[in-house]
């Protein structure tokens, strides 16, 4: 059992023809259960402000913006990310989308130590799924999220108690998963 202190995500958006201000699923969550939010339009512009809260460690997922080594160092068990493909497979903003695009087979989460370039940290761990005939982006992001969730409870108690391996990623396998355009839509 985790205490969270504090969840930072993206501003509210506007969402729909009508723009109605709308905020995240991530947000709600956090008011619903009085966790401290943060919303900063640029991270590096008010980072200060959330270390504060004094975190043992920082989660991030699909955050979108790099982080200063002062705020991934800064926690006791410095910062982890869930990242959405094997590593060191499709690092960047559209791994769920290049997966599909590109045909591959399988996909997964990697749990990895976040360093200060763009998903190229150490790998704590992974886990792969099958990318059904079926899947779309939706569905398979929905079923990397359930098991992004899992694989993170189940890695955890490693990284506090120092038991688990830090696997640096093969830099000549890398690929990257750039942002989705309107027109790979």
């Amino acid at each position: 059992d985790y205490n969270v202190i504090a969840v930072v995500t993206q501003p509210d958006k506007e969402v729909g023809r009508k723009h109605i201000l709308t905020k995240c699923p991530v947000k709600v969550m956090a008011e619903e259960n009085n966790i401290k939010v943060f919303q900063p339009v640029k991270l590096k512009d008010s980072y200060e402000e959330i270390l504060k809260v004094n975190p043992d460690v920082i989660i991030t997922c699909a955050y979108g913006q790099m982080l200063n080594e002062e705020f991934i160092n800064y926690p006791k068990y410095k910062t982890i990310n869930v990242h959405a493909s094997i590593l060191p497979k499709l690092r960047g903003g559209a791994p769920i989308e290049r997966a599909i695009m590109e045909n591959f087979e399988e996909t997964g989460i990697t749990i990895m130590r976040t360093d200060k370039g763009m998903d190229s940290g150490d790998i704590i761990t992974s886990k792969s799924i099958i990318i059904e005939e079926s899947d779309t982006g939706e569905s398979l992001r929905e079923k990397l999220s359930l098991l992004g969730a899992d694989l993170l409870i189940e890695t955890l108690p490693s990284i506090f108690d120092g038991t688990c391996k830090y696997i640096k990623q093969n830099d000549e396998e890398k690929t990257f998963a750039k942002i989705i355009t309107k027109e790979d839509e």
